[in-house]
């Protein structure tokens, strides 16, 4: 079962207007040929890599563990017994670089000892019903939401 990322209208109101200002910063540099190849398109390149990585990302319950991608690079396999809750989060930054920067509402998991991962997807309710259907049916004794 795989959960796409969830983008809400404050992802908007950060994406459109730094593209924007990304655009308008590398024109006004067009006239400098060292400006625009040593600073605008590194800096262009970089901020769009992150801006648009997580339209690649999603959360794929498989049948061991739970894949989580963000973007391009990072992923994330968490097995279903190292799970030890899991909670519901509505603020606006994430605690996590494998959540969603723009969107609001987050599903915390926590997992080993002290390792935490924040995700945002479309149905946040839908994904913390199954991963407590599947963990469910891996470990004996029920899972505590926070």
């Amino acid at each position: 079962m795989r959960f796409k990322p969830l983008f809400d209208k404050l992802t908007w109101l950060i994406f459109i207007p730094t593209v924007l200002l990304l655009i308008a910063a590398t024109v006004l540099a067009a006239p400098y040929p060292i400006a625009l190849l040593c600073i605008m398109l590194p800096v262009d390149i970089f901020t769009l890599y992150f801006l648009i990585t997580p339209f690649f990302g999603y959360v794929e319950l498989r049948e061991e563990v739970i894949f989580v991608k963000f973007g391009f690079i990072m992923k994330r396999e968490i097995p279903y017994g190292r799970i030890r809750g899991m909670s519901l989060e509505r603020k606006f930054y994430s605690d996590s670089m494998l959540s969603l920067k723009g969107a609001l509402e987050h599903v915390n998991i926590k997992y080993n000892r002290f390792d935490l991962i924040s995700v945002s997807v479309r149905t946040n309710d839908a994904l913390i019903d199954a991963l407590n259907e599947r963990i469910s049916n891996k470990i004996d004794t029920p899972l505590r939401q926070e």
